[in-house]
């Protein structure tokens, strides 16, 4: 799981760059053949499979300076989803603007969803919570999310839960969004818990361990002069590097 994870979340950092140059990287991992998706200011991008014989779905997350990627963020009053409870507002109208075309990728690749391929969803912040919502709808095999905001509601997740979809669930130390929307608002999270402790390590944790870790991670940001370390632990680049960190561990 932990190599798998190590991949996935390397595709969800390059689905942030143009894309030449993710087409580039890839080209340089050995992935010659994706399609890319950007409508409406969602942008997503699917592997074929090769030799793993996996397909993967990455959600590009949000971008500050996209007021679409903003405005899908603060849509948070929930609706009644395609599968069953309510889902998030904005994250649902971002998902629908590519859905479609995923859909027909889908078809006219031939991909059979209960074939010998295994389908795959992917993605950091927003794109994480997009690939929740597209991972249900499509029944996906598999799905790898880094820094997700809470999704939908406790019926959501049963149906995921239902539905057989291995969910992995990676949490960094004080990741901010992870905690929004709030609970109060009856979202509730998904998926096995992957937290990624202060010191970079993958482990289980009772939830007084984890609050005791975050406290380091707080304290460390004040060292610094920062009031809180939520939005660094968010970053991308910190889930990318402690990943593979952990994925080198595993293998000593």
């Amino acid at each position: 799981m932990l190599e798998n994870a190590s991949l996935m979340v390397r595709f969800s950092s390059l689905v942030y760059l143009p894309k030449e140059g993710l087409k580039i990287k890839l080209s340089q991992m050995g992935y010659d053949n994706f399609h890319w998706i950007d409508k409406g200011g969602t942008q997503v991008m699917i592997i074929p499979p090769q030799q793993d014989n996996q397909l993967v779905i990455c959600f590009r997350g949000t971008e500050p300076t996209q007021i679409t990627d903003v405005l899908a963020d603060l849509k948070a009053w929930r609706k009644p989803s395609k599968e069953k409870g309510l889902v998030h507002y904005g994250f649902v109208e971002a998902l629908d603007k590519v859905f479609l075309d995923i859909e027909y990728y889908l078809e006219t690749q031939d991909i059979n969803l209960e074939g010998p391929t295994k389908v795959v969803c992917t993605g950091h912040s927003l794109g994480a919570a997009l690939a929740t919502l597209c991972a249900a709808r499509i029944d996906a095999h598999e799905l790898y999310t880094f820094g997700s905001p809470r999704v939908g509601n406790k019926d959501f997740v049963k149906e995921l839960i239902k539905d057989g979809i291995k969910h992995y669930r990676f949490v960094n130390n004080n990741d901010i969004v992870t905690k929004v929307p709030f609970a109060l608002m009856m979202y509730r999270h998904c998926g096995e818990l992957c937290y990624i402790n202060y010191h970079g390590n993958t482990r289980k944790m009772t939830t007084w361990q984890r609050i005791k870790d975050q406290f380091r991670g707080i304290m460390r940001a004040w060292q610094k002069g920062e009031p809180f370390d939520g939005a660094r632990d968010h970053s991308i680049s910190a889930y990318e590097k402690k990943l593979k960190n952990v994925c080198l561990q595993s293998k000593d």
